[in-house]
């Protein structure tokens, strides 16, 4: 494939994963079907996730697809979308892979170590201590809290200044977005 068709073709999946991954808070994590999207007749299961499946094997195929004989892109692509799906399936916020994490640290903003540990502080710290068989995905310490707290503030003097609404799963679907492209960006340099 030429370099030009390539990009291309990397820039299509990033909008389908894109437009997939901006569908979070509207669908409630996957829970409900976007607007305009029918349910499938006489189906039980969880409609927002199987709306969200079928569109990852979409995508996943187009990658098959669009990058047949470049299987070193295809493996890169394969991987994100395989990560998307990870974040779909796994319900929970942030409830991404450490790569993700360790792309956009701002993504562990938004663990559920800083509730726990705000909400229940003596089971945080047995927690913490591995005095308990629960583990968290991060132990925040004060200048970490102190970081987290001066991002939710500016993110919601941003909102007001946009003058829109503030909420933090909004805040959280832009990271996710954000996160995406700087995979894209990391992975594929040389043709974007």
């Amino acid at each position: 494939m030429k370099k030009k068709e390539i990009r291309s073709a990397v820039k299509t999946v990033y909008q389908e994963l894109w437009d997939l991954l901006s569908l979070d808070v509207e669908t409630e994590h996957f829970f409900k079907l976007p607007k305009g999207v029918e349910p499938v007749e006489n189906s039980e299961e969880n409609e927002g996730w199987n709306y969200a499946y079928r569109k990852i094997n979409e995508i996943r195929e187009h990658v098959g697809v669009l990058f047949l004989g470049e299987e070193k892109i295809k493996r890169s692509l394969k991987q994100i979308v395989e990560e998307t799906k990870y974040f779909i399936k796994n319900c929970e916020v942030p409830g991404v892979v450490t790569r993700w994490k360790r792309m956009n640290p701002r993504l562990v903003y938004f663990d559920c170590a800083f509730e726990v540990m705000e909400t229940c502080p003596e089971a945080y710290l047995e927690m913490r201590r591995g005095l308990t068989d629960t583990l968290l995905s991060c132990y925040p310490d004060a200048e970490f809290i102190e970081k987290k707290n001066v991002y939710f503030a500016n993110a919601k003097a941003k909102c007001e200044h946009d003058a829109i609404e503030y909420s933090q799963e909004q805040v959280f679907n832009e990271e996710i977005l954000h996160t995406l492209t700087l995979l894209f960006e990391d992975a594929f340099q040389e043709y974007l």
